[in-house]
């Protein structure tokens, strides 16, 4: 797989809020709301100087609130089936963020790679003597960033 110049540029251009963001959920286990929307804002910002047309700009942004409304949807489906809550708010912040940045095509693999990143720490966390358990907590955010570039570099965009 050759990288090109153009996913390379796309996929550096979130990565001071992505950092940012990592950061602070590895902390404070918080996605801070202004970061999400500067995330969502600066796709969508770029998905309009992509196609620069109100179309593409509406497109962009439904895909966005879909993407949010579906991971809400799970999350609140989880915590009533479970009692407790699987996935945080900023998470899914993040989620329905990153779309606007990868458009709902892009959305599976920057779950799979966030997902398969988490687990491949949790397995490292359980090999280095941490007890994994039910209760064990690990902030997201930072697999989601990961996840984010991995889309990017793979051409993923609105």
């Amino acid at each position: 797989m050759t990288l090109d110049p153009g996913s390379l540029t796309l996929a550096a251009l979130p990565l001071p809020i992505t950092l940012a963001l990592s950061v602070i959920d590895a902390r404070r286990r918080i996605i801070p709301d202004p970061l999400n929307l500067l995330l969502l804002i600066l796709g969508s910002a770029v998905a309009a100087l992509r196609e620069p047309n109100p179309a593409a700009l509406a497109a962009c942004l439904a895909q966005a609130a879909a993407a949010f409304g579906l991971l809400w949807a799970l999350r609140a489906l989880y915590a009533r089936l479970r009692g407790r809550t699987g996935l945080g708010l900023g998470d899914v912040k993040f989620i329905g963020a990153a779309t606007a940045w990868v458009g709902l095509a892009g959305l599976p693999i920057l779950i799979l790679v966030a997902s398969t990143t988490a687990l491949a720490t949790l397995a490292l966390a359980a090999l280095a003597g941490r007890a994994v358990t039910r209760d064990f907590r690990l902030p997201f955010g930072p697999f989601l960033a990961v996840g984010l570039h991995a889309a990017l570099l793979m051409g993923h965009a609105p």
